[in-house]
């Protein structure tokens, strides 16, 4: 993103502001008809992001003249479907003939799309969209499942540009345009007041004296930041940089410090109450209810993040790593003041709960925001704080709108093509219907679309071709979903791309690579999660309290010794068998095993394992240190 100054930081400055009160205001009084909503949104969205987003990185320092022609253009394309909107709506779609003015804006308007995206989002995404549309074209002449009868080019621009319920101006874009922007907006107003701080500020007090302390502020701030952000780059950025440097201080391996803030960063899109922008495109395919879905999600966000937390912990121990000393540490009591600043979170899961549409929940929820800033003069959001709020707020926006917009070209194409069906028989003809099979195969769309583009974009086409699969063969509706959206999150901490840990290796200093594998060894705990509560529901709040807690607690003490046997680590440095035994049994007995017996059973035979590791843990730490100080004092 370029940083503009002058007249055109300005300029830029001055639309970006009047979006965000243009979405603020559609949340707080009424959102507009469809094609009004979307269109005024992404006239805003693709005008600024040709003025933001430079085509080069040579040309990253001044906006150039094509960019103001794009810029220009992007404008008059979106106004024109919103002035025409009234004729528009009286039209017979795939029967009114398609007016030469609209074919012209519609290739432009598809042509900038493309181009936005792929300065703003990813050349990968973009390059997808291309193709799909071209397939449109030349499907007519491929055989097997690719065939389909085919399109006229006026057709596919109608299907692209003119449709509200398809393409350009469909339902994805409703998503971003709704709820997305929103809460967007939320995250930039609680940011503002100084949330993120206090984070960071609370998990270091919590957690800054334990052995490898710095490491787990990581993974507490990362989760917690995460739950309000959604967006894990930025959350690299905001804790990372406090994080990364204490460990490194303290003995860490550079890309061991980077792995750590990666691994935690990607999990908070995954972390209620807000978990991203996918989440809220989730509730409007599944037609669950956004909160419903928060809740369901909860105990397997935590577990992703308890899985790290005793990577960590395995790391710190067998490396012996010390903690920060008190004079590091921030006063638990003195942070604990700023504990107000939460409460405008608190809000929106009290609205929610009030049965407060998602939309209406967050705009109230940056009311209660604006109000809790008045408690301190350092949160206090000053005119000049609220309007770069504003700002901050579309900028944020844009790209996760421009993967909303660009994968609902091509999950229009899916649809319209039969492409979606024909995959999935494929998928099913491949694995003779074996379902572990199945889920392998999703889990690799899944990773592999989540390299190439964002999380939003790579669950909503992953969720198109697998998440239907896997309902064919019996999954649960959100299970099926959270499957899709979990390994599409991880793909951000997996190579061979696996952005979130080239965002930590610049902050690091170490290899992008050896960070992104780092990074993945950390989250590989986290990688059985989605299986388990495929094959265990309860893990997903379905069923009896007993069911849900039998769930938890097994799952809690399988995703533990997940993590000795990946780190080498349990109670003492363990051999190579002895991993491979705790992932064989540990696996088998927790997740299959189990879940198999009564919750009464399984309950007090994952409680007595899990009590016991941490007193028989706690026992040898003490020893350990006990043993240390006395060779202290014989020195």
């Amino acid at each position: 993103m370029r940083k503009l100054c002058g007249k055109w930081r300005f300029i830029v400055g001055i639309i970006c502001i009047l979006a965000s009160l243009y979405h603020l205001y559609t949340a707080g009084f009424g959102v507009l008809t469809p094609r009004l909503q979307r269109g005024i949104h992404l006239t805003f969205v693709l005008t600024i992001a040709f003025l933001l987003f430079p085509s080069s990185k040579e040309k990253e320092k001044r906006v150039t003249i094509l960019d103001i022609v794009f810029s220009v253009l992007a404008f008059i394309v979106c106004s024109f479907v919103v002035f025409s909107n009234a004729r528009l709506n009286l039209r017979w779609e795939h029967v009114t003939s398609v007016l030469p003015v609209e074919v012209f804006f519609g290739t432009i308007v598809i042509l900038l799309l493309l181009e936005a995206t792929r300065r703003a989002v990813s050349s990968a995404l973009s390059i997808l969209a291309g193709i799909t549309l071209m397939y449109l074209v030349i499907g007519p002449y491929l055989k097997g499942i690719l065939y389909h009868s085919g399109f006229s080019y006026p057709r596919i621009v109608e299907l692209m540009y003119l449709l509200t319920d398809e393409g350009i101006f469909g339902i994805m874009t409703g998503i971003s345009a709704t709820y997305i922007a929103i809460f967007v907006l939320f995250g930039a107003f609680i940011s503002t007041i100084g949330i993120g701080d206090f984070f960071i500020d609370f998990a270091n007090a919590l957690t800054g004296k334990a052995k490898g302390g710095p490491a787990k502020i990581s993974v507490i701030s990362s989760g917690l930041f995460g739950m309000i952000s959604g967006i894990a780059v930025a959350n690299v950025f905001a804790t990372g940089s406090l994080s990364i440097p204490l460990m490194k201080k303290l003995g860490y391996r550079p890309q061991f410090a980077g792995a750590v803030e990666a691994a935690a960063s990607t999990g908070g899109q995954y972390m209620p109450p807000i978990m991203g922008a996918a989440a809220f495109i989730m509730s409007e395919v599944t037609a669950i209810p956004y909160l419903e879905i928060c809740i369901r999600a909860f105990a397997s966000a935590v577990l992703y993040f308890v899985a790290v937390g005793f990577m960590v912990h395995f790391e710190a121990l067998k490396c012996n790593l010390r903690g920060l000393k008190d004079e590091e540490i921030p006063n638990l009591r003195k942070t604990l003041r700023k504990s107000y600043l939460v409460i405008p979170v608190i809000a929106l899961v009290y609205f929610l709960i009030r049965g407060y549409s998602p939309i209406m929940a967050a705009f109230v929820s940056i009311l209660v925001a604006i109000l809790t800033s008045l408690f301190s003069k350092e949160s206090r959001l000053t005119f000049t704080k609220f309007i770069r709020t504003l700002e901050l707020g579309t900028k944020n926006l844009v790209s996760v709108a421009l993967a909303c917009t660009c994968a609902g070209i091509i999950v229009s194409v899916i649809t319209h093509t039969g492409l979606g069906l024909a995959f999935s028989s494929l998928i099913l003809a491949l694995t003779k219907g074996n379902f572990i099979l199945v889920l392998l195969f999703t889990m690799t769309i899944a990773l592999i679309l989540g390299f190439g583009v964002p999380t939003t974009a790579a669950y909503i086409l992953s969720s198109t071709l697998g998440a239907g699969l896997l309902i064919r063969l019996g999954v649960d509706l959100l299970a099926a979903h959270l499957f899709v959206f979990y390994f599409a999150i991880v793909a951000c901490c997996t190579p061979p791309v696996a952005i979130c840990a080239y965002a930590a290796a610049s902050i690091s200093g170490a290899d992008p690579m050896k960070t992104g594998f780092e990074s993945a060894k950390l989250a590989m705990g986290g990688f059985i999660i989605p299986y388990v509560f495929i094959f265990n529901p309860p893990l997903l709040i379905q069923g009896s309290a007993l069911e849900v807690c039998a769930a938890i607690v097994i799952s809690l003490e399988g995703v533990i010794i997940f993590a000795a046997a990946l780190e080498g680590y349990l109670i003492k440095k363990i051999k190579i068998i002895e991993r491979i035994i705790l992932i064989g049994l540990g696996g088998i007995l927790l997740f299959l095993v189990l879940p198999k017996f009564s919750p009464v059973i399984s309950l007090l035979i994952g409680t007595v394992l899990f009590v016991g590791y941490m007193i028989l843990n706690n026992k040898i730490i003490r020893t350990n240190l006990k043993e240390n100080d006395t060779k202290l004092e014989q020195i």
